[in-house]
């Protein structure tokens, strides 16, 4: 989770405007990296889910954390699309920075909302109510 979190709050950080100077490309080579700690997430959150269904399904928390999971990592691919199609130009739109500002908020709630999985859950295991 830091690799992905960790790369994509340093993107986000440079397209809102710190360290202007600072050029793209080089963090744009950081993309193979982030998909493939993306990949292990998702393993291991697969992982998670199928040995306490129960404990995931049934709370709130856990939806939140993947609903922000989920739309950060819409917009990170956005912004690798963008950069591997425009280079540097596409950060002059407007809704770049936004996005980059919902990114870090997204990735924030994802991190704490994974933190806070550990003490919300009512219901571990199914077998609860037999």
């Amino acid at each position: 989770m830091a690799l992905v979190v960790g790369i994509n709050i340093a993107i986000n950080l440079r397209l809102v405007g710190f360290l202007p100077r600072f050029p793209l490309a080089p963090l744009f080579r950081f993309y193979r990296l982030h998909w493939f700690a993306a990949v292990v997430i998702f393993l291991s959150g697969l992982s998670l889910l199928m040995a306490y269904p129960a404990k995931a399904l049934t709370n709130p928390v856990f939806y939140l954390k993947l609903s922000a999971l989920v739309t950060a990592l819409l917009i990170s691919r956005y912004f690798q699309k963008m950069l591997a199609l425009t280079g540097e130009n596409f950060e002059l739109e407007r809704l770049v920075p936004r996005l980059a500002y919902l990114s870090l908020v997204l990735w924030i709630v994802t991190v704490a909302a994974g933190r806070f999985l550990a003490y919300t859950h009512s219901v571990l295991l199914a077998s609860r109510f037999y």
